[in-house]
């Protein structure tokens, strides 16, 4: 006998329309994809944090960055993954904790396991992802060598590097 793959979506269609929700309250612009396990692809906003958005971000990440989030079969009780299409960290900077990219090229976006339980958000990982691409135009900048450890979803402590990186004459 063999079993017919279905997928979370399949099986959890409230959870879908769910997660459609959830992405869209902080990125709008994403596509859903019905292939495999399901995916999300498309820009996500440069600020999409409840603080004011530092003077001069434009001009530092000048254009929205693109990520697939990935579902995998077991969604929710694993995450989805965060792949950053644009700007696409070389491979260079892979697997080095200072940069928060894995070898398969994904966001590490969750410092422990235990971060993600069933009750998780999709969006929480997009906010990440947001604050990724800002500190990934701080560090090509040089204004930094390293990611925070926390990010900046919630920590304004790089909003002022932010702002004076973008006025530095390139």
């Amino acid at each position: 006998m063999t079993l017919e793959r279905r997928s979370w979506w399949v099986d959890d269609p409230a959870r879908l329309e769910l997660e459609k929700l959830d992405v869209a309250s902080v990125a709008p612009d994403l596509e859903w994809v019905p292939e495999n396990a399901g995916r999300f692809e498309g820009e996500i906003l440069i600020w999409p944090f409840s603080r004011p958005e530092p003077i001069g971000l434009r001009d530092l990440v000048k254009v929205p960055g693109r990520v697939h989030v990935e579902y995998r079969h077991a969604f929710p009780a694993v995450p989805p993954t965060v792949i950053c299409k644009q700007p696409t960290p070389p491979i260079v900077l892979r697997s080095f904790e200072a940069f928060h990219v894995l070898p398969n090229g994904a966001l590490c976006l969750l410092r422990d396991a235990d971060q993600w339980t069933l009750n998780s958000r999709t969006s929480e990982l997009l906010l990440k992802a947001s604050g990724w691409i800002i500190e990934y135009a701080l560090l090509e900048a040089g204004a930094v060598d390293r990611m925070t450890k926390n990010g900046i979803v919630e920590d304004d402590m790089l909003d002022e590097l932010i702002s004076s990186t973008a006025k530095e004459p390139k």
